[in-house]
């Protein structure tokens, strides 16, 4: 009856029939899949290579290359995350039993996660800013930008929770869609990004700028 209310213009038994072919198939289903997100987790780094190489006026690397060091880069990016869940757990259980009380405590918890995201954002930017970029840098130059794009990546993290508890009371907040919600939030992101690579290119433009002026003023 329920898928009945929920795909009125089609019978039950070809519903059944669509599940229980997806269930024989559900093997490859999940391997294509699987490549699927793979393969699109490295155009994911290519692209942060294309747009900083943009920034920069500097061309992009060859495509093997190029895919080797997306395909580094994401591995670099599973062991991290694996890695933040793993220490975040471990230390979670740490502070319940040997401080309860700052880990009963609302806002210390939340200051806590918030420091950790912060400072995780800001060293997957100051990585995809210093490895991706095809340009002899040196850490310290993507340190501004990185800084900048992750306070505002880290604003739109705190953001979209306030809006998914406004949309649950306001009829046209509720509205305007999650898809469209999620399509503003990539546009927000990528922008805080190329923002910060901005940052960026245009520091070193001006040190490079007056190096060259150096010479002359001796």
């Amino acid at each position: 009856m329920q898928l009945k209310k929920v795909f009125p213009g089609t019978s039950v038994s070809s519903i059944v029939k669509a599940v229980h072919s997806v269930q024989r198939n559900a093997a490859a289903l999940g391997i294509i899949g699987a490549v699927a997100l793979f393969w699109t987790s490295l155009s994911f780094f290519s692209v942060l290579e294309s747009t900083f190489n943009i920034v920069y006026g500097r061309p992009n690397r060859p495509f093997l290359r190029g895919k080797v060091l997306a395909l580094i880069m994401l591995i670099a990016l599973l062991a991290t995350l694996f890695g933040g869940l793993l220490a975040g757990s471990v230390g979670f259980d740490v502070l319940r039993r040997y401080a309860p009380g700052i880990a009963g405590n609302g806002a210390v918890a939340y200051g806590l996660s918030l420091v950790v995201s912060l400072s995780a954002v800001f060293l997957f930017l100051v990585a995809v800013y210093y490895l991706l970029t095809n340009a002899k840098l040196h850490l310290v130059d993507v340190l501004p930008g990185a800084a900048v794009a992750a306070v505002l990546l880290e604003a739109s993290f705190q953001v979209l929770p306030i809006y998914v508890r406004l949309s649950s009371i306001s009829i046209a907040l509720r509205a305007f869609g999650a898809p469209a919600l999620l399509l503003v939030w990539l546009y927000v992101m990528a922008n805080a990004i190329v923002f910060g690579a901005e940052i960026n290119s245009c520091r070193s433009a001006r040190r490079e700028a007056a190096l060259q002026e150096a010479p002359g003023i001796a």
